[in-house]
């Protein structure tokens, strides 16, 4: 169980969506656009209806985390991708949190944004870091610029 190996199990794992579940996503916002134009649901339910449907991407990206997971061999490789992946997953209701109080107008739009870029200015170097200290712990991790470069070179 090498790194190639593991490339070409992600490759073949992310080049698996379906275009029908894209097709489908976008009929149904649209569906729920003309909901909420007309009044007949509110923006909030909206909300909940996609903060149920943001879900089975989670579930996609534990197991994507698996794939990686099991091709690790350094203990605290295997740990630190599982709180990764956990992390994200107790991080989604204060997102959910934070995008609800904004459409209730709990916070002002400049709050919202502010809040929005200063996280995402946060996670971009976080990122960055988990990548280079989990390619520290084990050798066997793939990093996303490894798997796209593969993807490009299609030599996976």
């Amino acid at each position: 169980m090498d790194k190639r190996s593991q490339m070409r199990e992600l490759i073949a794992f992310d080049g698996a969506q379906k275009m029908s579940v894209v097709l489908l996503s976008f009929v149904g916002v649209m569906v729920l656009f003309f909901l909420v134009e007309y009044d007949w649901i509110s923006s909030v339910t909206v909300f909940f209806i996609g903060a149920a449907a943001g879900l089975p991407d989670f579930y996609k990206s534990w197991r994507r985390e698996m794939i990686k997971k099991k091709y690790l061999v350094a203990r605290e490789a295997r740990r630190l991708i599982h709180f990764n992946s956990m992390s994200g997953l107790l991080v989604y209701p204060f997102i959910l949190l934070w995008v609800y109080a904004a459409l209730t107008h709990l916070i002002s739009l400049q709050t919202f944004f502010l809040i929005g870029a200063a996280s995402f200015l946060f996670s971009i170097p976080i990122g960055k870091w988990y990548e280079r200290h989990m390619v520290h712990l084990d050798h066997n991790y793939v990093t996303e610029i490894e798997l796209r470069e593969e993807q490009k070179w299609g030599s996976a």
